[in-house]
């Protein structure tokens, strides 16, 4: 498959996050097609049927990008070579940006939310 657009709902081989098996399920993509150009991978969120509890993860348009049943955005990022897609099902409504903007928010403060400590840089030392 050729570069995929940021919005581009695809079917993909997505391994579990304990590496235990592979399921082909959508996603969606989040890397321009620059990124592919330059690196070969596509990178991608995960879609999933299973309720994430949290609404503003809920995909509105399911239907009208081409996916069989209620679908939400999963907080889990995958990285994978281009030709490992498998086809194009859709693209994401606009109006379901926000569920892509709050998974990627949630991922991000979780792992940049800390506080700023002496280990977060390197040591400097006054030269004389």
């Amino acid at each position: 498959m050729t570069a995929c657009d940021p919005g581009d709902i695809v079917l993909v081989r997505f391994p579990f996050t304990d590496l235990s098996t592979i399921k082909k399920r959508p996603a969606v993509v989040v890397s321009p097609p620059e990124y592919t150009r330059l690196y070969g991978d596509v990178v991608l969120l995960a879609l999933t049927s299973q309720d994430q509890k949290q609404g503003a993860l809920a995909l509105r348009e399911w239907r009208g990008v081409g996916l069989p049943k209620p679908t939400w955005v999963k907080p889990l990022i995958g990285t994978i070579a281009a030709p490992l897609v498998e086809r194009r099902i859709g693209h994401l409504d606009p109006r379901d940006r926000g569920a892509i903007q709050t998974a990627l928010g949630q991922l991000l403060a979780a792992s940049w939310q800390r506080s700023a400590g002496p280990q977060d840089g390197p040591t400097r030392t006054k030269r004389d």
